[in-house]
């Protein structure tokens, strides 16, 4: 990825959102769809700390400009608060770190790392390989 701008954010990631000082951080799982800078996908988590038995789902709405993106996420009960996230693309693409805030209540920081492409590409090529014989 020669500029800033040929950033494709598609793929699967895995991450990590912190809370404020006293509540433990919590992962997640990605799946991202870049069209040309208009982010769209889905988020699976564990329940945070007062929820840790469910795991809870929610789409993400946004935009990427260049190295920047930004998107909602908004959660399938949808009682909960849609936090705001706004973060940078580094290493060819393949991390976002940033921050997230609820308008007028919580906020945090972000991270998250998109899981390896040769994966997909040997799954493909055994897969063509075995189907060829």
């Amino acid at each position: 990825m020669s500029g800033e701008g040929e950033y494709n954010l598609s793929g699967e990631w895995s991450g990590l959102y912190s809370y404020p000082a006293r509540y433990p951080p919590n992962s997640f799982e990605a799946t991202i769809r870049d069209a040309g800078g208009i982010i769209t996908g889905e988020i699976r988590q564990p329940g945070e700390f007062f929820e840790q038995t469910r795991v809870q789902h929610a789409v993400i709405e946004g935009r990427r400009e260049g190295s920047l993106v930004r998107w909602v996420k908004i959660y399938d009960d949808l009682r909960r608060a849609t936090p705001h996230y706004e973060g940078t693309v580094h290493s060819e693409g393949d991390e976002i770190e940033g921050t997230w805030h609820i308008p007028g209540d919580w906020s945090g920081t972000f991270m998250m790392i998109r899981r390896r492409k040769e994966s997909a590409a040997e799954t493909r090529k055994v897969g063509e390989t075995v189907g060829g014989r």
